[in-house]
């Protein structure tokens, strides 16, 4: 079964494929662009970690995380974006 719904099924997981889109990041550029607590992002990016969205590198004690699929930041955009024009 593909995976891919859960991924988009949580909001933090979704503002994290967005502060992912087109860019590089650490936990603590992603903590200061999502909005999160620590906990919150390490947790949901394991989560998207393991459903195959994302892939980590090490620098140095660094932990840089990307989107493996460019497409995912934008789909989470857009429902960002759709979430604010609803309100």
């Amino acid at each position: 079964m593909n995976e891919l719904p859960k991924a988009f099924s949580n909001i933090a997981r979704i503002k994290i494929l967005s502060c992912l889109s087109g860019k590089k990041k650490n936990v603590t550029d992603l903590i200061n662009n999502c909005g999160l607590s620590q906990s919150a992002v390490s947790q949901h990016l394991k989560k998207l970690k393991d459903l195959g969205m994302i892939d980590c590198s090490v620098n140095g004690k660094e932990r840089v995380y990307r989107l493996k699929n460019g497409e995912a930041g934008n789909i989470a955009k857009k429902i960002i974006n759709l979430i604010k024009n609803n309100k």
